[in-house]
């Protein structure tokens, strides 16, 4: 076939002359100004400008970037496409990401005792309305009726024995907080904390605190002009004769002595004031407790007094908080980092997100505060799950449980 005449060869478009001086400068400012712009849009937070400053190695321990190299992309592409056959209405069925360090108890009481007990009741509260959840009741040492919420997985004598998170709720709240607030219910049916698929699924206990005429000294001094609370459970008294203290062993012994919780993993969870008392709790319970998580609480009452360090914990606070401000927290972290405590840390804007600074106090306003403040972290609960899913206590299980777990397997 005779090629065709160049004439009939269709034409290539032609190249663009390069664009002058002019132009050039042009462009390359618009796309320095678009850059500029985006990082702007994706890092600019509101305490961007803050200097985080030396905390003494306390935050090099970031919980949100511990767990996710933890958790690695194979779990997580594992646990998407399980997401995607089952709809999004149900909670992944999520692995520990590594085998759970196992602390030895710590022997006698590690709680210097201060404080007094018994502070007057305002009023006796009644039963709680638990939905869906059995309902604990014993009297304490003060003669006061007191009830807890039991929220378990289906089958839970099946799965038996579990590990147990006791929620101590905040102040002007009751046990259903763990539903209203919260997705521990959800988690609970599904979440492993123990990586054996026999017991996955874990138990809340959520007992109720008491209704206290005035605030305590502590709370005075640490309330703030637009926030004033009364702290539901007794955190200020540290010694044996705490009756909160005593009313939650009660609670635990029961389900203890049900066989259905595994003594080697129960963990303390508090919110605002009730996170002082997970703290406390876990301080003074050392030998029970394996490790603690608190959210928008700062430093307890409680002082660790044995040479090792105090239990394990994930502290998870918000940049701007009226209530517990983010400085006061991070104190407390430096306390604990002194001790040598292992400490995970979340430090979160009002979205949840990982927050670089706390907030400029002109960027904090006190309504923005407080509403930050009783705003648990529902996107961050599977955080807080591997962290505590990290450890145990070395502690004997019970044979006889032992023994129907491995007939039942």
């Amino acid at each position: 076939m005779p090629r065709p005449r160049p004439e009939s060869r269709p034409r290539r478009p032609s190249t663009p002359a390069p664009p002058g001086p002019r132009r050039s400068r042009a462009l390359l400012a618009a796309a320095l100004a678009g850059a500029a712009l985006g990082i702007a849009a994706a890092c600019s937070t509101p305490s961007s400008s803050v200097d985080g400053g030396d905390l003494l190695g306390v935050f090099e321990r970031d919980a949100g970037a511990d767990a996710a190299a933890a958790d690695g992309g194979a779990a997580r592409a594992a646990a998407a496409a399980r997401d995607a056959g089952r709809g999004a209405a149900k909670a992944p069925a999520s692995p520990p990401p590594k085998a759970p360090e196992a602390r030895p108890p710590s022997e006698g009481s590690c709680v210097a005792e201060q404080g007094r007990p018994g502070r007057e009741l305002r009023k006796t509260l009644g039963r709680p309305p638990c939905r869906g959840a059995r309902v604990l009741e014993a009297r304490d040492a003060e003669g006061s009726p007191r009830y807890a919420c039991v929220i378990a997985p289906s089958g839970v004598e099946t799965r038996a024995p579990l590990p147990l998170l006791v929620f101590f709720h905040g102040d002007a709240k009751n046990p259903t907080a763990v539903d209203k607030e919260t997705g521990l219910r959800k988690l609970g049916a599904t979440w492993n904390l123990t990586g054996d698929p026999a017991h996955a699924g874990f138990i809340v206990l959520a007992p109720q605190g008491r209704a206290f005429k005035t605030p305590s000294q502590t709370e005075r001094e640490r309330g703030s002009k637009t926030y004033t609370a009364v702290a539901p459970f007794d955190a200020e008294y540290t010694g044996e004769g705490n009756v909160d203290v005593a009313t939650v062993d009660v609670f635990i012994d029961q389900l203890l002595e049900q066989k259905l919780v595994d003594r080697r993993r129960i963990y303390a969870v508090g919110s605002s004031y009730g996170g002082h008392m997970a703290a406390t709790y876990a301080m003074l319970r050392a030998d029970r407790v394996a490790a603690f998580a608190t959210y928008g609480s700062d430093a307890p009452p409680a002082d660790w007094a044995c040479p090792g360090p105090p239990p394990p914990a994930m502290v998870m606070y918000r940049a701007c908080d009226d209530v517990f401000p983010c400085e006061s927290v991070e104190r407390w972290l430096r306390t604990r980092d002194a001790l040598s405590a292992q400490t995970s840390f979340l430090r979160l804007d009002e979205a949840g997100r990982d927050e670089p600074h706390c907030a400029l106090r002109n960027r904090c306003s006190a309504k923005k505060g407080a509403l930050n403040h009783a705003r648990w972290p529902k996107s961050r609960e599977d955080d807080l799950l591997r962290f505590l899913a990290g450890h145990m206590l070395a502690v004997p299980t019970d044979p006889a449980s032992t023994a129907e777990a491995a007939h039942a397997r």
